[in-house]
């Protein structure tokens, strides 16, 4: 990820006012539910403010992911870029991924902050959970009311549907079976929104090998991005001192502490690739160790702790879309 010379970093921040937050998705009966990326359980839900209530709602902007500031999840004010592979292992090591088949159906609860984190909100599919090719377009019913991503709706959840395709594979993450959701709605102040893991459970667990791994980049994508990694990296630089520094380090300290932002995290098995020494692709890896989860503290997933307004209100609302 970069500092852009044309979308400044203080600018980005300046601009953006995040006001929807993915607070649950709930797939399968019995499973458990997912939470949006770097939602955390302890901000309030009962206001409006930037500060806390804006800070840990998604911003997934196009141009964002197309300059790389971001990957495809995008970005919240307090985390900045949402690395999707360590929150969905993060997800996965408390016990906190929804599960799903295909076909089936999610409730996705959507806390909107305030006007411009309304409907209508769009979903869409990630089947290699971390490769960022959007694979999938999704159906969403029982939308967020609104107009253009606005409304006068605020401190208010809603519950849409997301309806998975008929023809599913999940193939990502350490487990082989997860797939990423992400959803947004269309104001010009975000798109707001977010990501979140799902896990296919009638699938064969995929094991990948470097020869499987079907996702490329063009060459004129690659040498575009040498030349602006080239002409950005020293501020990127300079911006890793800085969050380095002694104030800056006490800083996120002090966030964590107030956020109970935790990690549950285990140990991983090392695996050793069976290769063919007459020449081919190496083929399924096998496990030399076993894994031995281990829990270092209780994960921030947002599944309970929400503050404020926790009514479902689209049920009463959508006849006036």
């Amino acid at each position: 990820m970069h500092f852009s010379a044309t979308l400044p970093l203080a600018a980005i921040f300046a601009l953006a006012e995040a006001h929807g937050v993915i607070l649950a998705a709930q797939g399968e009966a019995g499973s458990p539910p997912s939470v949006g990326f770097q939602v955390q359980e302890n901000i309030a839900r009962n206001c409006t403010t930037i500060s806390p209530c804006q800070l840990d709602a998604t911003i997934i902007r196009d141009a964002e992911v197309a300059a790389n500031i971001v990957n495809k999840c995008g970005r919240t004010q307090l985390a900045g870029n949402i690395d999707i592979g360590e929150n969905t292992e993060n997800a996965l090591s408390a016990g906190a991924v929804t599960q799903v088949k295909a076909g089936s159906k999610i409730t996705v609860t959507i806390h909107q902050v305030n006007a411009d984190g309304a409907g209508p909100y769009v979903c869409d599919l990630d089947e290699t959970s971390n490769s960022g090719l959007i694979s999938k377009n999704l159906t969403v019913t029982n939308n967020v009311p609104g107009v253009n991503g606005l409304s006068q709706a605020k401190a208010q959840d809603f519950n849409i549907t997301v309806t998975m395709p008929d023809q599913l594979s999940c193939t990502g993450a350490s487990t082989g079976d997860i797939c990423t959701v992400r959803c947004r709605n269309n104001a010009v102040a975000g798109p707001f929104g977010g990501c979140f893991a799902v896990q296919q459970t009638d699938t064969t667990p995929k094991v990948n090998t470097p020869e499987n791994i079907a996702t490329a980049d063009s060459v004129d994508a690659v040498l575009s991005q040498v030349a602006v990694n080239l002409q950005d990296l020293p501020k990127a630089v300079k911006a890793n001192q800085d969050a380095g520094s002694s104030q800056a380090e006490q800083n996120a300290a002090a966030v964590k502490a107030i956020l109970g932002d935790n990690v549950v995290t285990k140990d991983f098995p090392t695996t050793t690739p069976a290769v063919d020494l007459t020449g081919g692709a190496a083929a399924v890896a096998t496990t030399t160790s076993a894994a031995a989860a281990t829990t270092t503290a209780a994960a921030a997933t947002g599944r309970s702790g929400r503050k404020g307004n926790k009514n479902n209100n689209n049920a009463n609302n959508n006849a006036n879309n």
